[in-house]
């Protein structure tokens, strides 16, 4: 850029310095610089913002905000810059916008906009050039360039991977919901926020979002950060070129980076001892490291993460699962790489200690949207009224002793005493049976609907005992359940799984505790059994979360599927599921207002202990594997030796293809779809 009051002022991002470049230079004399005050600090009944620029003069207080896109929609018109722009308007500001596309195409209208608004001031307007010199900005087309650092930035050390991809990332691949945050996050970085949080619902696709994120805006070095080795392991694969459906190359529109090199990726991993063992010269060697937050250490011994980096080492970090990140780990983190950017992403809006996302949230897509885009199944909610006020719960000690525990608020209480929950259950049987004999018809209801698929039952225990009675009586009715917790060992915890996410591996109802949580989707569970009450609104919802992606490889229409949710008045749900329909501007009355069900008058129809009822099992037989395609995931679970042989063969060559199909992407402009690729690789080798 040539001289201009862009070398007098700060900017922090390219879109800043286009403005004070293409629009202030021309707009006013030199002599503004002492009026002018970039980022400057104004706090809000106890919201801190910045400005990315205030204009003082004598009576006019001028905050200048800078858009890098244009609003277009509800959805995309980020909501976070319009509650801010109320805000600063209540403590008396003047405030004017200019999006990227406004300075790149209508320049002078936005100088003479900007002199419009200086000459009310008597200070200002002897500032203002009479004949101002309007210029042709030589902006880039995309306005996601706006949070691009300004053009004399100096290349960061470790940074040329990122100032080479940056530009050549392709949005067109994207889901609309994720191009949308994307979007939302370029305008928010461009305007110098650096702390970003977007809530997106299960199924919307947080991990690409998190990869193309990283992507567009770090300049250095991105770190990913995950709450544990599900989801770690879900980043993992999405940044290796070699797996299939990668986020990079595989996505079903086409390859994120065509015609690019991948990141260099480091997946750290500290139940082998990694994190101990690896050196700072390897950590910087990657573009991207990808780690668990257990692992992040306290930076006190050297072998910890945050001992390793230095703060400017890492200047782009994505949390996932941000409901979690009021702990003192993520808090250590942030403190050390406070400089960095940094995008908080959850499906939930609230932490799990029940306060606001400590982050700006400037990018929100809704259950509600997730339904109507086809990515979620709708929510349809059955509610047993028991017949007493409250049930009553007992612990048995090992001398014999029993203690009564009686009422939501009870437990509550219990929730925090591992030896006391290990040891609890339901002194009577009878809402469980109640409970479980609606678990039972939605079962049927969601077989019929889904055939082949078997649909699945995921329940939510208090503790080991109570969960072994859950399963017990599930049995009775005909759910064949296991319970999973914790102290089971490793090969028990995965032969559990598989015989639940195999359609011939016999279980079709899961009693857990507190697993099975965040990362964890399996869509043929339709029905989820929370038989416990929840004083963490975030818990609950990522509970419900597990069985809300809709089926891809059944005929029947996302819109037609449904979550069925099985709750016991007794335990205060309510309370829950009116947060979580506030929170998609739904009427609670949709999912509260149903009629309750009462289990006695479906005894004709549903099976009792002991049996199942007549022509139940009809629509379960016949089938003996089902191999379920997931997004992101394949999941192979079959019975036959052959059977598995074949489909190890097949996962061995779609493996080899996506391979080659990374380096056909990294060195073609335009390259075709990863299916397309397939097919011509088959074709051109005769089928082999």
């Amino acid at each position: 850029m040539s001289a201009g009051l862009e070398r007098l002022i700060p900017a922090a991002s390219y879109l800043e310095e286009a403005f004070l470049r293409w629009v202030l230079t021309p707009a006013v004399d030199a002599s503004i610089v002492a009026r002018v005050r970039s980022q400057h600090p104004v706090t809000v009944n106890e919201r801190a913002y910045r400005l990315d620029y205030l204009i003082a003069g004598e009576a006019l207080q001028l905050a200048v905000e800078l858009d890098g896109f244009a609003f277009h929609s509800d959805r995309a018109a980020f909501t976070y810059d319009r509650l801010r722009q109320n805000d600063l308007a209540a403590t008396g500001l003047t405030i004017l916008r200019f999006s990227y596309d406004a300075v790149r195409t209508d320049t002078a209208r936005c100088v003479a906009q900007l002199q419009a608004m200086l000459r009310q001031d008597p200070l200002l307007a002897p500032l203002v050039t009479a004949v101002p010199r309007i210029g042709i900005p030589d902006m880039a087309g995309d306005p996601m360039r706006a949070a691009d650092p300004p053009g004399g930035a100096e290349l960061p050390s470790g940074g040329a991977y990122f100032a080479g991809v940056r530009a050549r990332v392709d949005r067109a691949p994207l889901r609309e919901c994720q191009d949308e945050a994307l979007a939302s996050l370029a305008n928010y970085y461009a305007s110098g926020g650096r702390h970003a949080a977007a809530v997106m619902a299960v199924g919307s696709g947080k991990t690409a979002l998190g990869v193309a994120a990283a992507l567009s805006f770090s300049r250095r070095r991105a770190l990913v950060v995950t709450p544990g080795s599900v989801i770690r392991g879900t980043f993992a694969k999405a940044l290796d070129p070699g797996i299939p459906d990668n986020v990079l190359y595989g996505l079903a529109g086409g390859p994120l980076l065509p015609g690019a090199r991948p990141p260099a990726t480091l997946v750290l991993d500290a139940d082998d001892g990694q994190i101990s063992q690896v050196s700072r010269e390897r950590l910087l060697a990657a573009d991207i490291l990808v780690t668990n937050f257990h692992a992040l250490g306290t930076g006190d011994c050297d072998g910890d993460l945050l001992a390793k980096l230095e703060a400017e080492d890492i200047d782009f970090i994505v949390v996932d699962e941000a409901h979690i990140a009021a702990s003192a780990s993520y808090q250590r983190l942030f403190a050390h790489f406070q400089g960095a950017r940094t995008l908080l992403m959850s499906a939930c809006f609230q932490r799990l200690d029940g306060k606001p996302i400590d982050a700006d949230v400037v990018y929100r897509y809704r259950l509600v949207d997730s339904v109507a885009d086809g990515s979620a199944k709708n929510l349809r909610v059955h509610r047993f009224a028991p017949e007493v006020a409250s049930t009553v719960y007992e612990a048995v000690w090992p001398d014999g002793r029993r203690e009564q525990i009686v009422g939501r608020d009870a437990l509550l209480a219990t929730l925090g005493d591992e030896r006391k929950m290990a040891r609890i259950t339901a002194q009577s049987e009878a809402p469980i049976r109640q409970v479980m004999a609606v678990t039972r018809a939605c079962l049927d209801a969601q077989a019929k609907l889904l055939a082949p698929v078997k649909p699945r039952v995921l329940f939510a225990a208090m503790g080991q005992a109570h969960a072994e009675q859950i399963a017990r009586i599930a049995e009775e009715y005909g759910i064949p359940s296991a319970t999973l917790h914790h102290s089971m060992p490793a090969s028990a915890i995965a032969s559990t799984r598989r015989r639940f996410e195999s359609d011939a591996g016999g279980l079709q109802g899961i009693v857990q505790l507190r697993m099975l949580g965040q990362g964890y989707d399996f869509p043929p569970i339709t029905v989820v059994v929370p038989l416990r009450p929840y004083g963490s609104f975030g818990e609950f919802y990522q509970f419900v979360g597990r069985g809300v992606r809709v089926l891809r490889q059944t005929a029947v229409a996302a819109d037609q599927q449904y979550l069925d949710v099985v709750c016991h008045a007794e335990l205060g749900l309510e309370e829950h599921l009116e947060a979580m329909c506030a929170d998609n501007d739904m009427d609670p009355a949709v999912l509260l207002d149903v009629p309750l069900i009462d289990a006695t008058t479906m005894e004709g129809d549903l099976p009792g202990p002991g049996g199942a009822a007549e022509g139940a099992g009809g629509g379960l037989g016949g089938v003996d594997a089902f191999v379920l395609y997931e997004r992101g995931r394949v999941e192979q679970r079959v019975v036959h030796e052959l059977d598995r042989v074949e489909a190890r063969r097949t996962e061995r060559e779609m493996q080899l293809m996506a391979q080659r199909y990374a380096v056909y992407a990294q060195n073609t402009a335009a390259p075709v779809p990863f299916e397309q690729f397939v097919e011509t690789m088959r074709r051109l080798t005769g089928g082999q």
